[in-house]
């Protein structure tokens, strides 16, 4: 038992080292969103982070100090863990950021009415031009019914065949149309390896908790 216990106390050591440098890079992942995603999302997801790397920190300590009380503690948190991921899965909606980002567009259309340049990041991030394609600016009168550089390949509008036909909006529901797939394999991979710390975590808890109790007879 104790070959198979020591191959367990480490498997779980190693499995929570993993545990915590996901929890560091969810939290830059949500950090980095601030701006990009709803605020929200991107605190909801760095809270995330930050519970992730707490909770590794007691399945770390408590396996390599053999404490049944802190790895039945560690135990209650990715059980509690685990209930926060199922209602996630059960109830997050779908498609959240390419709405956001859609609607992002949108009220960068608005304010390129007024303000002239306010599309010029958008159009260079995703390939571009206006908010349903280059005749927009057409539309509104552009400089002479011109088009801006970011509309254009290296900025170079000065070849026809530069110009970006894509509407923003098209081009931004094409990023993100594999979202709601990547984020279903995230949230059963997320509850997966939630699963195996949790039985790894039990099987050690219940073997220390059994050598207590023979040391106190």
């Amino acid at each position: 038992m104790g070959c198979a216990t020591g191959t367990i106390k480490y498997s779980l050591f190693l499995f929570n080292a993993l545990w915590a440098i996901l929890g560091i890079v969810v939290i830059v992942f949500g950090g980095l969103g601030l701006g990009a995603m709803p605020e929200k999302y991107a605190i909801a997801i760095m809270v995330l982070g930050g519970v992730i790397l707490l909770i590794s920190m007691f399945g770390c300590f408590g396996a390599i100090r053999e404490s049944s009380r802190m790895l039945w503690t560690y135990v209650t948190l990715l059980l509690v863990l685990l209930v926060l991921i199922v209602v996630v899965i059960l109830f997050n909606t779908r498609d959240t950021f390419k709405r956001y980002a859609m609607q992002t567009v949108e009220d960068h259309w608005q304010q390129e009415l007024t303000r002239p340049g306010s599309m010029d990041l958008l159009q260079k991030t995703y390939s571009c031009c206006g908010r349903y394609g280059a005749g927009d600016y057409f539309t509104i009168g552009h400089r002479n019914d011109t088009v801006p550089s970011s509309c254009c390949r290296s900025n170079n509008c000065v070849n026809p065949l530069n110009v970006y036909n894509e509407g923003c909006l098209s081009s931004v529901e094409k990023a993100f149309a594999d979202e709601a797939t990547t984020t279903r394999y995230c949230e059963w991979g997320l509850l997966g390896f939630d699963l195996i710390i949790l039985a790894l975590a039990i099987i050690l808890a219940i073997h220390y908790s059994n050598r207590r109790r023979r040391y106190n007879y």
